[in-house]
């Protein structure tokens, strides 16, 4: 929980670390979300890339490494990536990059998110054709017009996760 204000005073504590570990919290979720967008799991140790914006101390690139979950962190901050290689920002901290260089069979993950493509598409279609439809809209109560139109939106999104990782194997 966070600290209250008598404790933050003690240790001298102001806004900018609170703002620090969010970003850093933020980067780590990202980082751990190219993994599971990669089809990688998250058992499976990988290498990160991260390119600072500032000069890193060296327990944060620890910190950064165990909270990954990374075989290894490399830390360069002239790094640049190989077309297709997934990143992620973060305005505080820098870019990290997930080279997927003998993690993924790329022809096969491809292959494997055209077909999730093509569920997904099958999914959009089916929900956007009862809210197209004017006997549906005008009996369904009002819940069920919201859970459809929430799925619609939730299928939408995933279609753009979708064909953003079908995008960053182009290369």
């Amino acid at each position: 929980k966070p600290f209250d204000l008598d404790v933050r005073d003690f240790y001298g504590l102001d806004d900018c670390y609170l703002e620090s570990v969010t970003a850093k919290y933020e980067l780590v979720t990202q980082g751990r979300n190219l993994r599971r967008e990669g089809n990688i799991p998250s058992s499976k140790k990988v290498k990160f890339v991260f390119k600072p914006i500032n000069e890193l101390i060296p327990h944060q690139s620890a910190v950064l490494k165990i909270l990954l979950n990374a075989e290894a962190l490399e830390v360069d901050p002239n790094f640049e990536p190989r077309k297709g290689t997934p990143s992620v920002r973060s305005a505080f901290w820098g870019e990290l990059f997930l080279p997927l260089d003998g993690l993924i069979d790329v022809a096969a993950e491809r292959l494997r998110l055209g077909k999730e493509l093509e569920k997904i598409g099958s999914e959009v279609q089916k929900v956007e054709q009862k809210l197209a439809n004017p006997a549906f809209t005008g009996n369904a109560p009002a819940a069920v017009l919201e859970e459809h139109k929430k799925r619609l939106a939730d299928w939408q999104s995933r279609k753009d996760q979708v064909e953003g990782a079908l995008r960053a194997l182009e290369g």
